[in-house]
C-alpha cells in the first residue's frame, strides 16, 4: 500500500512538472478555494497480545484553504474526528490533486496526501493511550459545480499510519488504514490584483 501511494504522488509530481514547464504564464487560470467537509470514516484497531480486534465507524469535520488551476489543486487541511471512546483524534495535512475536466458541469479528480495524525485514548482506571503518527494516503472523487464560485464534492479516501503501532501496558495495538467516504462544499474566489 506504501508503495502503490507513493508512485502514485511521485506520478502526479512528475505530470505537475512537465504541465508546469510547458505553459505560458498567460494559461493560467487561478482560483482561491475554501472547503467544509463531512466525512464518515472507518478504521481497525488490532490488539496483538491477546488477539483481539475492533472496527471503530466515527464521523468527522474537516476544513481546508487551497488554490486550483485548470488542471491541478492544493489543500492545506484540518479535521476533527468523533470517535466513540477517544479523547481527541484530528488530522493536520496536504492534499494536491489533479482534475480531469471532461464535463462543464463536473470533473474528476486523484490525489495525493500527507501530514500528521494525533489519536489519544483514556480508560478511567488505566494511563491514557495517545498516537502521534505522519501519513500517507489517496484520495478520488467527483466535483459538481452548482455556480461559478461554488463545487459540491465527493470522493474517498485512504490513509496509512507510517507508525500504526503502540504499546500499553505489554499491549500493542496495531491501527488499520482509516477510509474515509466524504463530503465537501467548495468556494471558489479570485484574488483582486493590484
Amino acid at each position: 500500500m506504501k508503495k502503490t501511494i507513493l508512485k502514485t504522488v511521485v506520478l502526479l509530481a512528475l505530470a505537475g512538472t512537465s504541465v508546469a514547464l510547458s505553459a505560458s504564464s498567460y494559461t493560467y487560470n487561478t482560483r482561491s478555494l475554501i472547503g467544509l467537509e463531512g466525512s464518515y470514516n472507518t478504521f481497525d484497531v488490532e490488539n496483538v497480545t491477546p488477539a483481539k480486534r475492533a472496527t471503530k465507524k466515527f464521523a468527522g469535520v474537516g476544513l481546508k484553504i487551497g488554490a486550483q488551476t485548470d488542471n491541478y489543486r492544493v489543500f492545506l487541511s484540518g479535521r476533527n474526528n468523533f470517535v466513540s471512546g477517544y479523547d481527541y483524534a484530528y488530522s493536520l495535512g496536504a492534499e494536491a490533486q489533479y482534475l480531469m475536466n471532461f464535463s462543464s458541469f463536473m470533473n474528476m479528480f486523484i490525489g495525493g496526501s500527507g501530514g500528521y495524525m494525533n489519536l489519544r485514548f483514556a480508560k478511567s482506571n488505566q494511563a491514557s493511550r495517545e498516537l502521534v503518527s505522519p501519513y500517507l494516503g489517496g484520495d478520488v472523487g467527483f466535483n459538481i459545480h452548482l455556480g461559478e464560485s461554488v463545487d459540491l464534492e465527493l470522493g474517498v479516501r485512504s490513509v496509512k499510519l507510517l507508525n500504526p503501532s503502540y504499546i500499553q501496558n505489554n499491549t500493542t495495538y496495531n491501527i488499520g488504514n482509516i477510509t474515509s467516504g466524504y463530503m465537501s462544499i467548495i468556494f471558489k474566489y479570485s484574488m483582486d490584483e493590484y
